[in-house]
C-alpha cells in the first residue's frame, strides 16, 4: 500500500499516516458496538459516539480501496464535575486480518483535538477501527467522539433496531429487588441472571425508543448504542449499562 503521508508515520504501521488537525466536528448519532468480534458498520457522513474507560472501547468496520481512503476521528474530553479534564483517545485502524496496524492518540482538554488519517489502498479490503477510551481508573473518563470516512469507501446498511438492543447489560437502577446482569434477546424477551424474566418492545425506531417490561416494573427508556439504556426523560441516567 502507498502511503500518502508516509512521511508523518512510524515504519512498523506501514499501510496508514496520520497527521494531528484541530477541529469542531457536528454529528448524529450512529450504533457503536463494544465487541471487538463484531463491530458495527460505519456510516455515510459524520458517525459519533461517547465512550469512556467504566464502560470500554467501541468497535466500528467499513470497506475501503481500491483507491484514497481518509479517517477522520475528532474527541472531545468530558468534564469532571463541570471542571475541564485532560484525557487521551487511542485511535487504532486495522485490516481485518490484523496483519497490520495503525494508531494515533488524540488528547483533548477544553477543545476539540482530531486525527486525520490518509491511506492509498492498492485492493478492496475491510477495515476495522476501535476507539478505545483512556486507560481504567475509580474516574470516569472519556467523551465525545465523531468519525467520517470520505473516499473509496464502502458502507454495510445500518443496524437494525433489534440487532441494537440484542446484548448483556449491567442494573445500574435497581427495580423490583433486580440488580444482577439482565441479557436482551432478539425475540422480545429479557432475562436477569436471577432468573426474572421479561420483555421488551421497540416503541419508536427514529429516537431508539424501547418499553421495557419485568415482573411489576414498567420502563419507556431509550437505547444510546455502545453505552446502555437510559432514562428517556434524563439521558444521563444510565438505567441498563451495556457491557457485551
Amino acid at each position: 500500500m502507498h502511503l500518502t503521508l508516509s512521511s508523518l508515520a512510524p515504519r512498523r504501521f506501514l499501510p496508514f499516516a496520520l497527521t494531528s488537525l484541530f477541529a469542531l466536528s457536528c454529528s448524529a448519532a450512529h450504533p457503536q458496538s463494544l465487541d471487538s468480534r463484531h463491530p458495527a458498520p460505519l456510516q455515510p457522513g459524520p458517525n459519533s459516539g461517547t465512550v469512556d474507560n467504566f464502560v470500554g472501547s467501541n468497535y466500528f468496520y467499513f470497506s475501503g480501496g481500491p483507491g484514497t481512503v481518509t479517517v477522520t476521528v475528532t474527541y472531545s474530553s468530558m468534564s469532571l464535575l463541570g471542571n475541564a479534564q485532560r484525557s487521551s483517545l487511542t485511535v487504532e485502524l486495522t485490516d481485518a486480518n490484523k496483519t497490520w496496524v495503525t494508531r494515533k492518540v488524540i488528547s483533548s482538554l477544553k477543545e476539540s483535538n482530531s486525527a486525520v488519517m490518509v491511506g492509498n489502498l492498492k485492493t478492496p479490503m475491510k477495515l476495522n477501527l476501535a476507539i478505545i477510551p483512556p486507560n481504567g481508573g475509580l474516574v470516569r473518563a472519556g467523551g465525545d467522539y465523531s468519525i467520517s470516512v470520505t473516499g473509496a469507501v464502502k458502507f454495510d446498511p445500518p443496524l437494525s433496531p433489534t440487532e441494537l438492543i440484542v446484548g448483556t447489560y449491567t442494573p445500574m437502577s435497581i427495580h423490583d429487588n433486580e440488580d444482577t446482569a439482565a441479557k436482551f434477546e432478539p425475540n422480545g424477551r429479557m432475562e436477569f441472571a436471577s432468573g426474572t424474566v421479561g420483555q421488551w418492545k421497540l416503541f419508536d425506531a427514529d429516537s431508539h425508543l424501547y418499553t421495557v417490561t419485568f415482573a411489576h416494573t414498567r420502563l419507556s427508556l431509550k437505547l444510546v448504542p455502545g453505552r446502555g439504556l437510559v432514562d428517556a426523560h434524563d439521558p444521563s441516567s444510565i438505567v441498563f449499562q451495556r457491557t457485551h
